[in-house]
């Protein structure tokens, strides 16, 4: 029998932290996890200008710093101030339990897969 729960368990909020990425994957997904003050932020893995992953990122000031082509995207946004048509796809997220959990049937702010 099938959950109807939409969230995934994805780890425990202390793993998170801010500064640093953390991977997480799973049944197709690649999400990275990271904390900007004190918020929890969830996108996929992929650099939106030439689709290549983000998990080896540097971050600043809020920043991910594309290690690929330097692009920077606001991380609580996901857009990219130089390129306005390139975003972060970005997942809901929320904290339950010490746990952070990731809406996986829908993104955030780029649409459905």
């Amino acid at each position: 029998m099938e959950s109807s729960d939409p969230w995934t368990p994805v780890t425990k909020l202390d793993e998170i932290t801010e500064g640093r990425l953390l991977l997480w994957e799973e049944d197709g997904y690649s999400l990275l996890l990271t904390q900007v003050t004190d918020q929890v932020i969830c996108f996929e893995n992929v650099c939106p200008h030439l689709g290549w992953p983000l998990d080896i990122s540097a971050i600043h000031k809020g920043l991910l710093i594309c290690p690929h082509h330097g692009f920077k995207f606001d991380l609580l946004s996901g857009t990219c101030p130089l390129a306005s048509g390139l975003s972060l796809r970005l997942f809901p997220i929320r904290v339950r339990d010490c746990h952070a959990e990731v809406q996986l049937s829908r993104v955030g702010t780029n649409g459905p897969n």
